[in-house]
């Protein structure tokens, strides 16, 4: 597996649904984020090179993004009563 694939396609498709289903579980909004922005970190600094932290930042916001996202559906579904 090459190096690119993993840093645009599976390591934002993971952070997507961990972050999703992180916070289903969790109900906390910055447990994920923080998640993923450990884990990007390592994955920088051990398969990529510190070009790569730019996406580090990208996808820590894009998970506090879909954390936040997902507790106001699940607020608002718990609210409307489904």
């Amino acid at each position: 597996m090459d190096e690119l694939e993993i840093a645009f396609g599976i390591l934002p498709l993971g952070i997507i649904v961990l972050s999703v289903a992180g916070t289903c579980i969790c109900k906390n909004v910055y447990l994920m984020p923080v998640l993923s922005l450990i884990i990007s970190l390592v994955f920088t600094f051990f398969i990529f090179n510190e070009s790569f932290l730019g996406w580090v930042v990208v996808y820590s916001l894009i998970s506090l993004a879909l954390s936040y996202i997902t507790l106001i559906v699940i607020r608002k579904r718990k609210a409307s009563g489904k």
